[in-house]
Parts: C-alpha cells; structure tokens; sequence
C-alpha cells in the first residue's frame, strides 16, 4: 500500500474535508481547508508532490476558465470580482482535495477494501478492478499505433481521417480487451461468486479508527471557527 491507513479511512477523512467546501461560498473556507488537505497529505506520505502539483495546476485551468466568466458575465445585482475568485478557490480546493485522494490511495486497494469490508459484489468489484487495469493497456496500443504511423507516413502530417482511424483502431482493442477480461471472469465463476479468498488483507486498525474520528474533529475544528468568526457564508453553488 502507498499508506499505511486503510483506503476506506482516507476516503472518510477526505469527504470531512469536502464537505465544508461543498456548503460554503466564500474566500476563506477553500483556503483553509486547501491548506488542511495539504497537511493531510503530508501526515499521509507517498504522495509525489512534483505530479500533485502539475496535475493541480492542469486541472486548476478550468477555474481560471470560471473566474473569468463571473467578472466579465456578472450577474445582476452581483460583484463579479468577489463572487469570481470565490469560485475559483472554491474550485481549486474541490479539485486539490479530490486528486489528493487519488494519489495518496491505490485504486486497487480502494476495490478489495470495498469487496472486503463493505461487501461489495465480487462482480462489480472485479469489474471495476479489471477496467482500471486496462488503462496502461491502452496505452501500450496508443504506443504501438503511433510507432508504426511515424513507420509509415514519417513527417508527413497525418489528415483528420487517418486520425479518426486511429481512435478506431484503439477503441476496438478496448473492445477486444473488455471481452477477454468478461470471459476471464466468467471463467473464474465472478457470476456466482459468493465466498471470494484474498491474497492481501484490507485490515482496519485501532489507528484507522482514531485517524477517522480526528479527521471529523479537525473538519468540524475548522468550519466552526469560520462560522464564528462570521466567514462561513452558506450557498451551494
């Protein structure tokens, strides 16, 4: 595991964490808990912080996208500067705390805790399992595909249509690998599957559980000096 907490206790902490942002629309509920995800991290470890922060940066273009649009299309009776970089904090927090999650906890472990502590159904988990694993599978064929394109048409620039073909091409190996990984399980009797054995445990300790209740304590901390301090204001939108 990339942590040592179990990947249903992150999960828990860092729905706490969203929450407030989810309920508020100001300037200093994002920052504070866009802050407080960042500490979690660091108190989690294993996280790449060169990729967290390109990622962020990627994914932050598209709240530049909405600060935009509330200054220059405000709506009536609106601030559109203040209402703008509300939503861009806003936004900046939502995505920094959601990509935290997903670098900080392996998706594989996040499946077999559901199947494991939640119960999850051995179809949909292994599903699920098996869809996440064919993402470097297409890649591997994206790959392929531009190699033996560079082979064959070298400089030339390549039209739309050859373009098009290439999407085709790729989506029918994702075709062709979604119905080997469907009679794979099938084979493995997921159909009926009742009683599944687990190579690796999803074990949930003493520590997960104080972990989760200090992750409430810290959250409901956080909102309730904002709230008293008259910071908090409440509009989902």
């Amino acid at each position: 595991r990339i942590n040592r907490r179990n990947p249903l206790a992150v999960l828990w902490v860092t729905a706490c964490l969203l929450m407030p942002v989810f309920l508020a629309f100001d300037h200093a509920t994002p920052i504070v808990f866009f802050l407080l995800g960042v500490v979690h991290l660091i108190v989690l470890g294993g996280v790449d912080a060169k990729k967290f922060i390109k990622t962020l940066c990627v994914l932050s273009l598209v709240s530049f996208g909405l600060f935009f649009l509330n200054v220059l299309f405000p709506a009536e009776g609106v601030d559109g500067l203040s209402r703008g970089i509300a939503v861009f904090l806003r936004s900046v927090c939502l995505i920094s705390l959601s990509i935290g999650y997903i670098y900080a906890v392996d998706p594989y472990d996040l499946f077999r805790s559901f199947m494991i502590r939640l119960r999850l159904s051995p179809r949909i988990g292994f599903a699920l399992f098996a869809g996440w694993n064919t993402i470097p599978l297409l890649r591997r064929d994206l790959a392929i595909i531009e190699k033996a394109q560079a082979v064959r048409f070298g400089d030339r620039k390549r039209s739309h249509r050859e373009k098009l073909s290439t999407a085709i091409v790729l989506l029918s190996g994702a075709v062709r690998h979604g119905e080997r990984v469907s009679l794979s399980m099938a084979a493995r009797g997921i159909e009926s599957a009742e009683n599944r054995t687990f190579l690796k445990d999803s074990p949930w300790t003493r520590a997960d559980t104080i972990y989760c209740v200090l992750g409430v304590l810290v959250s409901a901390a956080a909102s309730w000096l904002l709230v008293s301090r008259g910071l908090f204001v409440f509009e989902l939108g």
